[in-house]
């Protein structure tokens, strides 16, 4: 095997790396959303404030994972875009490490900052507005319960 092929089998591995974190970043918020509707559906008879409060802190776990996950996505992306540069600049080209999967040389936005990024705050602060929402409902139409 030649340079080129040991490269293209590298980018390979981190390409694969990539679509794995990806996966598991969707199948946390297909978990969320099932775990969120289970729990709307089982409870909407016996519905309890404690109920709602763990709820609301199982969807923040979710969400603070899936945003680790993607903060891990994107320093892998930036781990492919490196080596593809050096690859392509010729006088740069032999200082690739093969097979190196280190990522701690990169920084991109810590997981709290990965929270708040679009696609991760309008997902998960839905889940939890819609809870905040459903418990606001309850305690409004049950009000007796308070006193």
């Amino acid at each position: 095997m030649d340079d080129d092929e040991l490269f293209i089998k590298y980018l390979e591995m981190i390409q694969k790396v990539i679509e794995r974190l990806a996966r598991n970043s969707f199948q946390i918020k297909a978990w969320a959303a099932t775990i969120f509707t289970a729990a709307i559906v089982l409870t909407y008879s016996i519905i309890n404030t404690l109920i709602f409060i763990v709820l609301i802190t199982v969807i923040s776990l979710f969400w603070a994972l899936d945003s680790y996950y993607l903060k891990q996505e994107r320093l892998f992306r930036k781990l492919y875009e490196y080596n593809t540069s050096q690859f392509n600049n010729l006088s740069e080209k032999e200082k690739i490490k093969m097979f190196d999967m280190n990522i701690s040389t990169f920084h991109v936005n810590g997981i709290i900052k990965t929270m708040f990024s679009v696609s991760e705050f309008l997902y998960y602060i839905a889940l939890i507005g819609t809870l905040v929402a459903f418990l606001v409902t309850y305690l409004t139409v049950n009000w007796k319960i308070l006193i």
